[in-house]
């Protein structure tokens, strides 16, 4: 398999160009995320790998050294991530390949609808927050502060730098003295698109926090004609998005590859 530079990746636009999804798009466009192809010109699939999040698109190699490959590349860098198959052909081949080695996991889409969104209730859940709270949008100092603890890096980790951050990508944070204690954060973005990333410090849960981070960032978006998408990983995650005015619009199964040698 041949990995893309981002200046290259026109070459994955006929199989990619149908995606709605914000991971996808930013990768094709090449402004994130890595790419993976089994030739330069023509080639018929492709494998997208950004954040803990992957992508096969087009279509399944059918068996001989294009299979191997690619479960070989699929083996090296999709370890625990989620594997989003394209389609069905895609989720066979996963299932026929990686036999007795994978997991499969709910995930939550919510409809694409600005619409539903109701910028005087999202105000009132960005003010209302415990006293000694206050929120910040992200700069420079705080992009570095998500980074030190493990469950805030996923606000700012899929982007370069903090340059790259403030240019390309938008958050908010909750904090507490000089502690960041929730957000809401791009944790990928495309041409008018992001996708949203939101969590709380586990000490400082069930006070609002992740709802105000969130109202906050929506109305940003909304302000700049960016859509916030929110791809949910459990009930809670869809709940959350409700309140802010989301719709739910359908499950659907992506793949975890099991760490086997850990289970020997």
């Amino acid at each position: 398999m041949i990995e893309l530079g981002k200046a290259k990746r026109q070459a994955i636009q006929s199989i990619c160009q149908d995606s709605e999804e914000v991971l996808v798009r930013g990768a094709m466009e090449g402004t994130m995320g890595r790419v993976f192809v089994p030739k330069l010109q023509n080639s018929s699939y492709c494998l997208i790998h950004a954040g803990d999040f992957d992508y096969l698109l087009g279509l399944p190699p059918s068996g001989g050294e294009g299979a191997l490959n690619l479960k070989s590349l699929i083996y090296e860098i999709c370890s625990g991530d989620f594997i989003t198959p394209g389609d069905e052909r895609w989720a066979a081949w996963l299932e026929e390949e990686f036999q007795g080695q994978y997991r499969t996991v709910t995930r939550y889409a919510l409809k694409k609808d600005e619409n539903h969104f109701d910028r005087a209730v999202l105000e009132g859940y960005k003010k209302n927050i415990p006293e000694g709270i206050r929120i910040r949008k992200i700069d420079e100092r705080l992009y570095q502060l998500t980074l030190k603890e493990e469950w805030s890096r996923d606000f700012c980790v899929n982007f370069e730098d903090a340059a790259q951050f403030m240019r390309d990508g938008l958050g908010f944070v909750a904090m507490k003295g000089r502690e960041i204690v929730a957000g809401c954060s791009a944790y990928g973005y495309s041409s008018g698109m992001m996708e949203v990333e939101v969590g709380t410090r586990k000490d400082y849960r069930r006070q609002g926090l992740a709802l105000a981070c969130s109202a906050a960032f929506l109305l940003e978006c909304l302000d700049r004609g960016i859509y916030p998408n929110w791809d949910a990983a459990n009930e809670q995650s869809v709940g959350l998005a409700e309140k802010l005015g989301y719709v739910f619009h359908r499950e659907y199964q992506v793949y975890q590859l099991l760490d086997t040698e850990s289970e020997e």
